[in-house]
């Protein structure tokens, strides 16, 4: 791969001390002297997963001090708490404290350690989730920004057999094995099955659909800018011209228009994108729509944008049945599968419950909090509010009214992440077990 990075620029590597980017400092480090760039490294100490956190910091620590790299660390706050989009907050704060050691040093790119099996698994995630052409085109060797991933096209055992040739170690994040993660259980059940049973090669395969995905992207938004530059302006989007374009065109002048806007398309997906087109498409001429955190306001042939308004939360209830069921209302996914009794382990964590098969089935539902709602917890008498529930586990009064809660045949059961109720337990006499997981709206990390 060939980044294009220019002589004496600074790059800061996002130095976890797992193998990728370990492989990446080193491979970097033995190139610095021929391409005459400036190298210093940034680790984010999250405080997950306690005394192995602070183990790779200081593992982080040795190795730059071995190698004379500076070094730049931070420990991140407020990250352990019993709230659901852990995966999401987490990369957030790594996001922000790359992009702060960056400008501390004054850093032209930043380098990730992504490398092509991380690819591969993000392609299947979004291909399962329904992702377009742009989602399928998953990472880019440049950008957003200043990111660089040198190590697009190397695979993961590629980077073992170096790291072992140049005899580094290299520490192991334990999280990375749980199976309350997608891209986990991605990585470790579905493509091996897969490569094993339908598709040998499949990563690479996955592998250069993006490359495809990202020309075709690359492609449909230079075309789409070039439209803005006509039809965008301070007073809006003019649609006098929108409707002879082509379709694609048209859904990708949309994405483009919103990002130049807001700057971002994050929670904005396909179905978004397809109500603005109707829209501008069909009206009706003074109409509006709501998206996530913007309201569109088409006025005859332009379009605009304004502050979503706030509005009352409504209440919501949705059957669980088997797979994978989206409660929008609440921002959760809950998957649902079958195991038998004698293959059950205990939950991952509060955001997973397992219930008597039998008992269960066609029985739960996912719903909104009642005033009123009360839960006999497992390892308490008796019952208790939920409400009282919420504060103590300092749930925003604000995400109350739509945090999910699982019922059966009337009772509360489950409160996700926070607490199970005595309903639909798994006893000796049982013979399948329901497992259900729940995530809050399913965000993409690595």
């Amino acid at each position: 791969m060939r980044i294009g990075v220019p002589r004496k620029a600074t790059i800061l590597v996002a130095l976890s001390g797992g193998a990728d980017s370990v492989a990446l400092l080193h491979a970097m480090l033995a190139l610095r002297k021929r391409f005459s760039y400036r190298l210093a490294a940034a680790h984010l100490n999250h405080g997950i997963r306690g005394a192995e956190s602070d183990r790779d910091e200081t593992f982080v620590r040795e190795l730059c001090a071995r190698c004379e790299i500076d070094l730049l660390v931070e420990r991140a706050s407020d990250l352990l708490s019993d709230t659901p989009n852990l995966e999401e907050r987490a990369r957030d704060a790594r996001q922000a404290f790359f992009n702060a050691a960056a400008d501390r040093i004054d850093a032209d790119y930043i380098a990730l350690a992504h490398h092509a099996d991380d690819q591969a698994e993000t392609v299947m995630m979004r291909l399962l989730r329904g992702a377009g052409a742009a989602g399928l085109a998953a990472m880019a060797e440049r950008g957003p920004g200043r990111i660089i991933r040198p190590m697009l096209d190397v695979t993961r055992a590629e980077v073992i057999t170096y790291l072992g040739s140049v005899g580094e170690k290299f520490v192991n994040d334990s999280s990375n094995q749980s199976s309350a993660f997608m891209r986990n259980r991605i990585r470790t059940e579905l493509m091996p099955m897969l490569e094993r049973n339908y598709a040998p090669g499949l990563r690479g395969r996955l592998v250069q659909l993006a490359a495809e995905m990202r020309a075709l992207d690359d492609f449909v938004s230079r075309a789409a800018l070039r439209e803005l530059e006509v039809s965008a302006s301070v007073d809006g989007l003019d649609l006098s011209r929108f409707a002879g374009l082509h379709p694609e065109l048209q859904a990708e002048v949309i994405r483009q228009y919103l990002k130049s806007v807001t700057g971002s398309l994050r929670r904005i997906e396909r179905v978004h994108i397809d109500a603005i087109r109707d829209l501008c498409l069909e009206g009706p001429p003074n109409g509006s729509l709501d998206i996530p955190g913007l309201r569109l306001v088409r006025q005859y042939t332009m379009l605009k944008m304004a502050p979503a308004p706030a509005r009352p939360s409504a209440s919501f209830m949705v059957k669980l049945s088997a797979g994978s069921i989206e409660v929008p209302a609440a921002g959760f996914v809950f998957e649902m599968s079958t195991i038998s009794r004698n293959a059950v382990s205990a939950p991952a964590s509060k955001y997973e419950a397992l219930f008597d098969e039998a008992e269960a089935r066609g029985e739960l539902s996912v719903r909104s909090f009642r005033k009123g709602d009360r839960i006999a917890p497992i390892g308490m008498s008796g019952h208790r509010k939920v409400k009282d529930i919420f504060i103590d586990h300092k749930l925003a009064t604000g995400a109350r009214a739509t945090f999910p809660i699982v019922e059966m045949k009337g009772a509360i059961a489950w409160i996700p992440g926070i607490v199970r109720g005595r309903v639909g337990l798994v006893t000796e006499e049982t013979e399948n077990v329901l497992r259900i997981r729940a995530a809050g709206a399913i965000v993409e990390e690595h």
